[in-house]
């Protein structure tokens, strides 16, 4: 019975380890994810809020978006993600692009900016 209990609850542990140690097979960075989180800003990078910086949900957004991509690779997919979305938006403004991290005081690991060299990334 002892050995029966040892060999499942090392199973456990395996199982456990496992499937909160990686990801799912096939799955990437989630670009679609990371568009969403910074929907609220798209008003605000396309000209309007012009008084008092970016609205409260667009650095929540920020914030969400700097959560989901903490490694290196996953930054750099998250910056490419991200340079390809704004380049769609209407009168972008790539001065509040720029600035946006800093405007919700925290550093996101790149650039937002159509001309992001997002293969230049900081550790």
């Amino acid at each position: 019975m002892k050995r029966v209990f040892v060999a499942i609850s090392a199973l456990l542990v395996v199982f456990a380890w496992t499937t909160t140690a990686t990801k799912p097979a096939g799955k990437g960075y989630d670009c679609e994810a990371a568009k969403r989180s910074l929907k609220p800003c798209t008003d605000y990078l396309s000209g309007g809020f012009s008084a008092g910086g970016p609205p409260a949900a667009c650095c929540e957004g920020v914030k969400e978006l700097k959560a989901s991509a903490t490694t290196k690779d996953e930054r750099r997919a998250a910056c490419k993600c991200i340079k390809e979305a704004v380049t769609h938006l209407p009168n972008f403004v790539q001065g509040r692009a720029i600035s946006l991290p800093r405007m919700c005081r925290l550093d996101l690991g790149f650039p937002i900016s159509k001309n992001a060299d997002c293969n230049k990334l900081t550790p």
